[in-house]
């Protein structure tokens, strides 16, 4: 027969996983707004309603809009962060490789919906230095993980140049572009060809030159004309 003491800590745990679930609800609702209409249209009411819950019982569990624009910046941030799965096999030949990184990058990350959502929060937390100062303090934690990251599973580029960790710089610039574009109706030809040259850039980087030229081969459809 279960003890009062059991029975109160299954009650706890009852308790603790309603209130997670409601957060968690109130979180999916607050990104629907975010990826729909930006940090303006994210108001307390709406986020509310989109959770299925009253007005007071979000405040009862983030108590203010600042906490819960603190618990949206770890939740958006928290996918930026997980880079496990992006990383190819390095047995891998280089073009195969590249090929898999940018596909799996986009895929996982900076096409998803909610990188929009990401960025509509960053830049609606402009103009609260401590919020802000929360999103570079991330930024600053996982940028040199990426890159080191890079280098480690594309170490042509390394053996090419005296600091590849620009080339993984601008690698990810180039991801984070294309993925804040995405709040425009962007078409899959023009997403595809961009990844495909993103790929040939790795390719190229991580290719000894001969005679001042790089030697990796240029994607299928973007050769430059020869002169005549």
């Amino acid at each position: 027969m279960p003890t009062l003491a059991s029975r109160s800590a299954s009650s706890r745990r009852t308790q603790e996983e309603r209130s997670h679930a409601t957060q968690s609800r109130i979180i999916r609702s607050a990104l629907r707004l975010l990826e729909k209409k930006g940090i303006q249209g994210a108001n307390l009411q709406d986020i509310a309603r989109g959770a299925r819950v009253t007005l007071g019982a979000l405040q009862h569990h983030f108590g203010s809009r600042h906490a819960l624009m603190e618990r949206l910046i770890d939740e958006v941030m928290a996918p930026l962060s997980d880079d496990s799965s992006v990383w190819p096999s390095p047995a891998l030949p280089l073009e195969e490789r590249a090929k898999a990184f940018v596909q799996a990058a986009w895929n996982s990350m900076y096409g998803a919906p909610s990188y929009v959502a990401a960025w509509s929060l960053f830049f609606g937390c402009k103009a609260s230095p401590e919020l802000f100062a929360r999103i570079g303090a991330g930024r600053a934690r996982n940028d040199p993980i990426f890159f080191d990251r890079f280098v480690e599973h594309f170490p042509e580029v390394a053996a090419s140049y005296p600091n590849p960790r620009h080339c993984a710089g601008l690698v990810f610039a180039s991801l984070r572009g294309m993925g804040v574009l995405n709040v425009f109706a962007v078409s899959p030809e023009e997403i595809d060809g961009q990844l495909e040259m993103l790929s040939w850039m790795i390719v190229q980087a991580g290719t000894p030159a001969k005679s001042g030229r790089a030697t990796a081969r240029e994607p299928a459809g973007k050769s430059r004309k020869r002169a005549a």
